[in-house]
Parts: C-alpha cells; sequence; structure tokens
C-alpha cells in the first residue's frame, strides 16, 4: 500500500471491517525491543483515515521500543476458529497531542458510554496518554473458513 493512496486507505479500513467480525478484539502489535529481540503486545485499536490509532501511556516501554524502530508488523484476528483476519507491515508515529482524543475513542469502542471502574481509571490517566499511529505498507487478508467449515 503506498503512502497517501486513500482510496488504499478506505479499503483498508474496509477489509478490516468484512473480514474481523468482532470489533472489541484488539490488534497484536509486533516491534523490536532495543535489545534487537522481536516482541508483540497486545492494544486496543481503531482505524481513522486508514492508519491504525492505539493508546498507552507514554510511559510505558512499547513507546521507547516503537520510538527507536519505527517498523513493526500487526495482526487482527479473532482466537477461534474459523480463523480469519488481517495482518501487515507499517510505520508508527507517537503522537502525544493525540493520545486523549484516541484513547476516548478506544474506551467508547471498547467499553460503551456505560461508565466503568476500568472507564474511570483510564480516564483519570488520560492526560498522559499518547497515540501510536500506525500507517500500514503492507496488508494481508486471510479467511480460512471453507477449509475449515466442519471443523
Amino acid at each position: 500500500m503506498e503512502n497517501g493512496d486513500s482510496m488504499q486507505r478506505l479499503q483498508f479500513s474496509k477489509n478490516i471491517d468484512d473480514v474481523v467480525t468482532d470489533k472489541n478484539i484488539p490488534i497484536r502489535l509486533a516491534f523490536i525491543k532495543s535489545n534487537g529481540m522481536p516482541s508483540v503486545i497486545s492494544l486496543w485499536y481503531v482505524c481513522i483515515d486508514g492508519k491504525i490509532h492505539c493508546a498507552t501511556q507514554k510511559t510505558a516501554k512499547i513507546v521507547s521500543f516503537l520510538q527507536n524502530n519505527q517498523t513493526c508488523g500487526f495482526e487482527i484476528a479473532a482466537d477461534k476458529s474459523p480463523y480469519k483476519g488481517v495482518r501487515g507491515e507499517g510505520t508508527v508515529k507517537i503522537l502525544s497531542e493525540k493520545g486523549q482524543d484516541v484513547l476516548d475513542i478506544l474506551i467508547r469502542k471498547y467499553l460503551g458510554k456505560k461508565e466503568s471502574m476500568l472507564s474511570k481509571f483510564l480516564g483519570k490517566n488520560s492526560k498522559t496518554e499518547v497515540a501510536i499511529e500506525i500507517t500500514p505498507q503492507k496488508i494481508f487478508n486471510y479467511d480460512y473458513s471453507k477449509r475449515m467449515k466442519d471443523v
């Protein structure tokens, strides 16, 4: 996917909606740690304008790892069969100014409008959130429904 190709960006969001039926699953984000070893973290995500956005505390280790190496891999897929999802590669930006806004969107997406202990806790710490903006470079959809229909 080329940066700046808005049709591809729109298609990316549509592909996720077509393939991923459970809208409340997290993204699995793969990154390289400072010791050179790969690691994976699960985060809440939302697609905005063809990019994937997550939020975390600015002091979280993932932030420094992504600042040191802006390349990442990702997968958005359910854990139960039939297996289907979206995976890809991309580049990351850490956006301090969007952290609180993205967190608010994620809270509504994953927790709804009803206030809970978790939503209160997250809201209380929202001023120190940063947004992780992933620009997908390559996207792969997969759907094993046909070959798993009798499983």
